[in-house]
């Protein structure tokens, strides 16, 4: 066995106490998984997809005191055992198609009283608790997150420099996409736009638009379920001075939420400072008009936490949607006992902005001048 199976399966296990004493914190009998996400967590990175349009998988955990499942259609039980799932214990459970829903198995060993992370009858929702479980992340995790946010950050720089005007949005997402598969992501999100549609669209989709002189990539790339959005910037030419100006704002404002982030800080906190400085660069209103970000993992972002009273944690990576019109910016983040850092953005090829703040000063991705 290598050396990363045996790290799944103790870590795998790790996620397994966590549920078990929400279980008791919450006196249920059971829990059901079946997300993608909540699944890939569950298992230490274990897939249960078979169609891609959809978050709901082919296979699914129960969890209850005692007891650990994995409920799947014929067609998919015994790879999801061998290849998903192997050494971490579970018992098979084998439906065939017309016995219906995996869940209606799942929810009656699940107990009596079960949660479940989608909405089934005769279980209780617990997806978002279920979130709130993922953190703080593992070794095994931060490791994962800091390998995913570097080849992202090298799939960026290396596509960058081999684009020329005239190419459309198309084309030029179609290499993003392909450099991703062949570096062994997936690719859950992606944004290419050019030119006046950044302007325009705060996500402007690709096209047929050939590309003039200023281009946005964005990608969201996953492998064992964890997440690394990524947002960068070219133009051919010196940047006008209306890109440069949105631009530094946005910087501006990523790099005061970096310097901030610290353990037990509210993102209610971040989002009342974030609204300030939007003011005080000179786009007030501008977080009016994109999610501001906040954790990420086996969630895509968790852009509604600042809007709870929820607490930054240590070992918790984040993506901060700052958006101005025409601009954003977007780097994988993670706090660690040392402090944070710019994961996405170490050893990078990419040029940097220095960007002075009241917080200190720091290092930010910049415009990349072709």
């Amino acid at each position: 066995m290598s050396i990363i199976s045996k790290l799944a399966i103790s870590d795998s296990e790790t996620k397994r106490q966590r549920v078990r004493r929400y279980i008791d914190s919450k006196n249920l009998d059971g829990v059901v998984i079946t997300t993608r996400e909540h699944f890939a967590w569950i298992t230490s990175g274990g897939d249960n997809h078979v169609v891609y349009p959809t978050n709901i998988g082919f296979g699914a955990v129960v969890i209850t005191k005692n007891h650990q499942y994995i409920i799947a259609h014929s067609m998919d039980a015994d790879r999801l055992m061998e290849e998903q799932v192997k050494g971490q214990g579970y018992e098979l459970v084998k439906m065939y198609w017309y016995e219906g829903d995996i869940r209606l198995k799942a929810v009656e060993l699940a107990g009596k009283r079960v949660g479940s992370d989608t909405i089934f009858p005769g279980a209780e929702d617990v997806y978002m608790d279920l979130v709130d479980m993922h953190y703080p992340m593992t070794v095994l995790e931060v490791e994962r997150i800091r390998w995913l946010a570097t080849v992202t950050d090298d799939l960026f720089s290396t596509l960058a420099r081999t684009i020329k005007p005239g190419e459309t949005e198309i084309d030029i997402a179609a290499k993003l996409r392909n450099m991703h598969t062949l570096a062994g992501l997936e690719v859950d999100g992606m944004i290419v736009g050019s030119d006046e549609r950044c302007f325009k669209y705060r996500h402007p989709l690709a096209t047929e638009k050939p590309l003039e002189k200023y281009l946005m990539l964005h990608s969201v790339a996953q492998k064992w379920g964890l997440h690394s959005n990524l947002t960068r910037f070219l133009h051919f030419g010196r940047p006008p001075d209306k890109i440069r100006k949105v631009y530094d704002c946005a910087a501006g404002v990523e790099a005061r939420v970096f310097l901030i982030l610290e353990p037990g800080l509210k993102f209610a906190e971040i989002l009342e400072n974030q609204k300030r400085w939007y003011q005080e660069l000179g786009f007030k209103g501008e977080w009016k008009y994109h999610f501001q970000g906040g954790p990420t993992g086996y969630v895509i972002a968790d852009g509604g936490r600042s809007l709870t009273d929820k607490v930054v944690q240590v070992n918790q990576p984040y993506e901060w949607f700052i958006t101005v019109t025409g601009t954003k910016t977007g780097e994988l983040t993670l706090l660690t006992e040392e402090g944070l850092e710019i994961s996405s953005y170490i050893n990078s090829s990419w040029p940097g902005l220095d960007v002075s703040t009241p917080y200190g000063d720091v290092i930010v991705p910049d415009i990349l001048v072709l």
